[in-house]
């Protein structure tokens, strides 16, 4: 029994609506005879669009951390830390770490961040950052910071 190409055809279309459907990947077909390949791509659905690093000169790092009670500490950690860079990017742990101060993970954000007065805000957000880390230092985590014991701070 001969099978007409239009049915091949629909066939065809139909398992590829199906790869599409359940498939991670993007498959490329030049022709609906050849066969197809795998291409291995992101999920366009998981990738995170990270903006544009800010670099502060270090007057405005000045501005930022005049009126704490640790400025001297807070833009020796912030120099170190991120060289003045507001940015996110993975550390040497695996997890993200996050603002010019480069809280790591999420935890110890989410720990110190209402005791220190910060809702709704976001390690992103130097004013943010700066608040919450000059908090920990006044309670005595000065030694969260890996920059801490590489600057002779303790």
């Amino acid at each position: 029994m001969k099978v007409p190409p239009t049915t091949l055809n629909k066939l065809h279309v139909i398992a590829l609506l199906l790869l599409s459907i359940f498939s991670p990947r993007v498959y490329a077909v030049s022709s609906p005879s050849s066969p197809i390949v795998p291409i291995p791509a992101k999920n366009l659905a998981t990738v995170k669009i990270q903006p544009i690093p800010t670099v502060y000169s270090q007057a405005e790092i000045d501005q930022m951390t005049q009126n704490t009670f640790h400025p001297y500490i807070l833009r020796t950690l912030i120099k170190c830390e991120s060289q003045n860079t507001n940015i996110a990017r993975m550390d040497s742990n695996g997890l993200m770490s996050y603002g010019i101060l480069q809280f790591n993970g999420s935890a110890t954000w989410e720990e110190y961040a209402p005791r220190a007065g910060v809702i709704s805000s976001t390690p992103m957000k130097p004013i943010s950052a700066i608040k919450v880390a000059d908090f920990m230092l006044s309670v005595g985590q000065i030694g969260r910071w890996t920059c801490a014991r590489l600057t002779g701070l303790i």
